[in-house]
């Protein structure tokens, strides 16, 4: 790969070594860029996951009930790997396998925090005190299933802020890689946790949210935003916005390009 002239904010991010790149909802110059279409799963429309979560890695009955895994309804890949189980955490992020982990202090990803292989939605210190759960739902397309986890009504530990979002996975089994894609949409936008760092201490909680992908290795992978810091093509993210994370290479749309030609001329006309 060769990368010529300059990264936009319109553009995707990525691709990381394997090849992933998270498309958000203002790369209008590419036909696969994720639009925002909620799909409500809480509530009695889905299944909810017996999870609790007191907040700040609370041990005293909630600690261990933070993760859930569930089977998947189809084998999705990720990072060439084949699953057939996701461990659910109500700290915003997904795992596949069966090994739970509870981690609730995020950290930069790829790397050796929290568990690995990892979607992370919204990886930050909740809780579930204030009516928060966590739902899933198997949805039948035209052509193969998806699976949708919801976070419904989460609060942060930090600020005590409202956080509503889900993450859909669905196979693809026409990709180059053969790998699934997975999409993120935000219902309720807060991101509000800007840590607490005692002198000599344990930090309270991590920095502000983390939203990214890595590989079982912890040593691949895509980081969209950490700590309220977003590289050039990852716009900021806020209410009823998506993103798109795919092996799917980038294809620009020429605008004015009527006949899909590459070309804009007097045929578009």
């Amino acid at each position: 790969n060769v990368m010529a002239g300059e990264v936009r904010e319109t553009d995707p991010l990525g691709p990381d070594e394997y090849g992933y790149y998270i498309y958000d909802t203002y790369d209008i110059d590419y036909d696969i860029a994720p639009s925002y279409d909620w799909i409500e799963i809480a509530e009695g429309l889905g299944d909810q996951l017996n999870l609790n979560d007191y907040g700040n890695g609370n041990f005293s009955g909630s600690y261990t009930y933070s993760s859930e895994v569930i089977d998947l309804p189809f084998t999705f890949t990720f990072y060439g790997i084949d699953y057939e189980q996701i461990v659910v955490n109500t700290n915003g992020w997904i795992s596949f396998g069966d090994f739970k982990m509870y981690s609730f202090r995020n950290y930069h990803i790829p790397g050796a925090g929290g568990p690995s292989p990892m979607v992370a939605a919204f990886w930050d210190d909740m809780k579930t005190t204030s009516s928060g759960d966590v739902f899933y739902k198997v949805i039948d397309n035209d052509e193969n299933q998806s699976l949708i986890i919801e976070w419904s009504d989460m609060r942060t530990y930090d600020n005590n802020s409202d956080e509503d979002f889900q993450i859909i996975l669905t196979s693809n089994p026409d990709s180059e890689t053969g790998d699934g894609n997975i999409k993120i949409q935000y219902k309720t936008f807060n991101n509000t946790s800007d840590g607490s760092y005692p002198s000599g201490g344990t930090p309270i909680h991590g920095c502000y949210a983390t939203i990214g992908i890595e590989n079982k290795y912890g040593n691949q992978g895509l980081q969209y935003t950490f700590n309220n810091e977003y590289p050039i093509a990852a716009m900021p993210l806020s209410n009823n916005q998506a993103i798109l994370i795919t092996t799917q290479t980038p294809n620009s749309i020429v605008l004015g390009d009527i006949n899909n030609d590459d070309i804009i001329n007097i045929l578009d006309v």
